[in-house]
């Protein structure tokens, strides 16, 4: 069986330095048959490779290729590379729909990128983080890698679909199980609010799983806020009221409303927690996200003691480790319920 592919035709005198090249640069698919024709030579490529450093060896086209015996495996060559690698990209790298994001030095990304457009077809863009998280939005710059130059990603998660630009909004798909997690313990007619919602995963999963809750979603991030109205839209929930400002004001017009509190925002959760007992009600329950260090877990103390100052009780329904962050903390969660 034959199939259309993108490919380097070259002259055949030219044909021993374009395969050297083409294999040093990890651009060849090897998956298919090169093949002659008159006196030229068709390389298969794979996906992302750049056009301008293959033109000085012959023209890009498109020709029929036969499989090759010998197909290549790209999830091992991918392995392969993420085992060499260090810090966080030994944890593979990240799909958000059409986007994937990888977290390794440009040589070693443009590797990535190429084999994961080959591995997953609906991706069509990869990019590179090229910070770390930072400012009030929690933010990080990126750095075009292969496929489509594009930063809005179209992702799906749990029956719900978002729409971002990945610069300007902070959002993790390893969250999605805890955004799971959290829809399914929410009762009818619940009362929700949703601190720093971001784009509105948590709030926008909570009410399409339950539509009879009322969910008040947060959100400082201008730009979050605009994308938050759009998923509103796209996932046709409306029991969700999305609010523009600053957690700890808003909580003011929020007295003794929440049935449920999420709060995840794990680098600065803590200083929030004043405005999370201004909006509970008697015994809400309180889903907080925290960063602990590896070796040693205070969140569950810090919380004690805080409302103990507030003359208020809490019961722990639940603990869990949520993913790693660095070499020396990981991301926990504390179920909690508050009676004051």
């Amino acid at each position: 069986m034959k199939y259309k592919l993108k490919c380097l035709i070259v002259e055949k005198r030219n044909a021993e330095k374009a395969k050297k090249y083409l294999l040093k640069h990890n651009m060849l698919n090897k998956g298919y048959k090169v093949f002659g024709k008159e006196s030229f030579i068709y390389f298969p490529i794979l996906s992302g490779s750049s056009e301008k450093e293959l033109k000085r060896f012959g023209t890009l086209g498109y020709a029929s290729f036969e499989e090759s015996k010998a197909r290549i495996d790209y999830k091992k060559e991918l392995e392969k590379i993420l085992s060499k690698a260090n810090g966080e990209m030994t944890k593979g790298y990240d799909l958000l729909g059409n986007i994937a994001v990888v977290d390794a030095e440009p040589k070693v990304a443009k590797q990535i990128g190429k084999l994961i457009l080959s591995l997953n077809k609906n991706v069509e863009t990869v990019l590179r983080k090229a910070s770390a998280v930072k400012g009030k939005y929690r933010t990080r710059s990126y750095a075009y890698v292969a496929g489509k130059r594009n930063y809005i990603a179209h992702y799906k998660e749990n029956g719900c679909i978002f729409e971002f630009d990945v610069r300007r909004v902070f959002f993790s798909p390893r969250l999605a199980y805890e955004r799971q997690r959290i829809a399914s313990q929410v009762k009818d007619g619940e009362r929700v609010i949703v601190m720093f919602a971001g784009v509105g995963p948590f709030a926008i999963e909570i009410a399409k799983k339950v539509p009879s809750a009322k969910v008040i979603a947060i959100e400082l991030n201008k730009y979050a806020y605009k994308y938050m109205l759009r998923n509103i839209q796209l996932n046709k929930v409306e029991s969700v009221e999305p609010v523009l400002g600053d957690v700890k004001r808003v909580a003011r017009e929020y007295r003794n409303f929440a049935d449920r509190i999420v709060m995840p925002l794990p680098k600065e959760s803590h200083s929030f927690l004043d405005a999370a007992y201004e909006v509970a009600k008697q015994k809400a329950i309180v889903h907080y996200y925290t960063f602990v260090p590896r070796d040693s877990n205070n969140a569950r103390s810090l919380l004690l003691s805080f409302f103990k100052k507030m003359n208020a009780n809490i019961k722990i329904l639940n603990e869990r480790v949520v993913r790693p962050y660095s070499a020396k903390e990981v991301e926990v969660v504390i179920d909690f319920m508050l009676s004051k």
